[in-house]
């Protein structure tokens, strides 16, 4: 069974945040509270790590995982193009709850960047996240937390029943107040195209047809 660590994602204890921190760069799983539902997260870089976030969540490898990143300026390290109306839509978007598909480097590793090649990064509106991944430091996968083809849930109980026998560490910041994932837009190919409908979709549609 998880260790399980309580943490207020508005006033993090640093404590909490080390101990996230020491799980991740050892290798380990967890579940987390991110801004818009709970995810499963790992160092992208583990590729152990990264084959278990997709047996818990029993996910196909070809699909890929989505990357949390503090801001722009981790996203080169990431991606071997950068497509002018990206950054265009990024500079709008993040932080929040939008997801940009992007050619992945070739050096991250081929789960992390599916059959199609492309790594999905997000900006967290999320002081608390960002503050993690520098302690990390590092991106952080972030999955949500269900099973394939299941809905997200944003209970604490339900998400414990579960995961917690599963992952390393259980961080409990309470019942999410959004049970949507975030909208993910495809910016390798012109023009962008939203293949998953979340959190400001419409916002996404609407400056994509102003492009």
């Amino acid at each position: 069974m998880g260790q399980v660590v309580h943490i207020d994602p508005l006033k993090p204890d640093r404590d909490a945040l080390e101990l996230i921190a020491r799980v991740i760069r050892n290798g380990g799983v967890i579940v987390y509270p991110t801004d818009t539902i709970y995810g499963l997260g790992c160092s992208p870089a583990n590729s152990a790590a990264v084959e278990r976030v997709l047996e818990i969540k029993q996910r196909s490898a070809q699909k890929g995982l989505l990357l949390l990143v503090p801001g722009m300026e981790a996203v080169p390290q990431l991606c071997s193009k950068l497509p002018a109306v990206f950054q265009q839509l990024a500079s709008r978007f993040w932080p929040g709850p939008v997801t940009f598909l992007l050619p992945g480097r070739p050096e991250l590793s081929p789960l992390v960047r599916g059959e199609r090649g492309l790594v999905g990064l997000r900006s967290p509106d999320s002081a608390y996240l960002r503050l993690l991944m520098e302690m990390i430091p590092g991106p952080l996968v972030s999955t949500s937390a269900n099973l394939s083809g299941d809905r997200p849930s944003g209970g604490i109980r339900e998400l414990a029943e579960s995961f917690l026998t599963h992952v390393d560490l259980f961080v409990d910041g309470g019942d999410a107040a959004e049970s949507v994932a975030s909208t993910v837009v495809d910016a390798s190919v012109t023009p962008p195209a939203v293949v998953r409908a979340g959190v400001w979709a419409a916002r996404v549609r609407e400056a994509i047809s102003a492009l």
